[in-house]
């Protein structure tokens, strides 16, 4: 049986993407955070950095088929942005020479679609020959943005590893801590006065789908991932639960840094998402690698649970 690495393996998204592996795989996780306490990672584990020495050890112990990347640490983590910067650039650049120099066959690494970036003259549907803009607006997001230029770098250098990254829009499920499903599990959830841009979501498990199928297929390169449906913000927080609060612009400040107080680390790049439209197209997902989701945007809302109870900061588990 093949064996696969799953990086990021103590979040909610690896935990999920492992169960649709195990039938088929052996898998190893690692992750530079310890398993959460009542979870059990279904094949070895390993809490190691990305780039220590141990990394070569596990490749060579393993002798991987396929390469899952989920390790992306997000900007809502509480840790330095230098830290987050080495952990996300410099760890995903060891991670793929280890699999060159280990002849894994398949990579695929989960950027995000954050590295648009969103801006007021964005047009519908963004592909994937489009510019990655985010970096010029906010510091925060430049090591997401290098991370997808190192993975995308690796995979035109080295076409002997077939390399796929994935840039998916808003993750949303309720095993998934990443903050956009923080914040609609929220009681009160602020939004900009005078702003109701179209938002898209994919459902935890049709993204665990789209990774399967990365992992499995023929093709290469850079792809974009989406759910079923383009949705109005303020519609979105309705059916996931929670409550729509308008804020004037100039206390968005204020209120990102109340939200810490709710254990919300909200990042300062995610103000425009709620301000412009950063709508894309999967079209060519779909077409190469057979994608279809299964839950379209308003079921994979109506199916979050509304938690009232903050999250402790800096728990942040998922990258999306």
């Amino acid at each position: 049986m093949s064996r696969i690495l799953i990086t990021g393996a103590s979040g909610g998204l690896a935990e999920i993407v492992a169960e649709v592996l195990k039938t088929k795989y052996e898998l190893v996780g690692v992750d530079p955070r310890p398993m959460p306490e009542g979870r059990e990672f279904p094949g070895k584990f390993y809490q190691i950095d990305y780039r220590q020495r141990k990394m070569a050890d596990v490749f060579r112990t393993h002798d991987f088929t396929g390469v899952v990347h989920l390790g992306r640490v997000p900007a809502a983590a509480m840790i330095r942005k230098t830290q987050r910067f080495n952990l996300n650039v410099l760890g995903t650049r060891s991670l793929l020479d280890l699999a060159l120099k280990y002849n894994v066959k398949s990579c695929v690494v989960l950027s995000t679609f954050h590295v648009y970036g969103a801006h007021q003259h964005n047009h519908l549907y963004i592909t994937e020959e489009d510019p990655l803009l985010a970096s010029q607006t906010y510091s925060e997001v430049v090591d997401a943005v290098e991370l997808d230029n190192v993975s995308v770098a690796f995979s035109l250098r080295n076409p002997k590893v077939r390399t796929v990254i994935l840039r998916p829009t808003n993750i949303i499920g309720d095993r998934i801590k990443n903050q956009i499903s923080l914040f609609l599990r929220s009681a009160v959830c602020p939004v900009l006065l005078g702003y109701d841009p179209m938002w898209q979501f994919v459902d935890e498990n049709d993204m665990a789908n789209a990774i399967l199928l990365a992992l499995e297929g023929k093709k290469s390169g850079i792809y974009n991932v989406v759910g079923e449906g383009v949705i109005p913000l303020s519609h979105a927080i309705r059916l996931a639960g929670g409550n729509p609060v308008p804020v004037p612009q100039f206390l968005s400040g204020a209120v990102i840094a109340g939200m810490k107080f709710m254990g919300q680390n909200f990042p300062k790049h995610l103000v425009d998402f709620f301000k412009y439209p950063v709508v894309i197209s999967d079209k060519n997902f779909r077409k190469d690698f057979g994608y279809t989701p299964l839950k379209n945007t308003a079921d994979a809302l109506r199916a979050l649970k509304v938690d009232h109870t903050p999250e402790i900061p800096g728990s942040t588990r998922d990258s999306t």
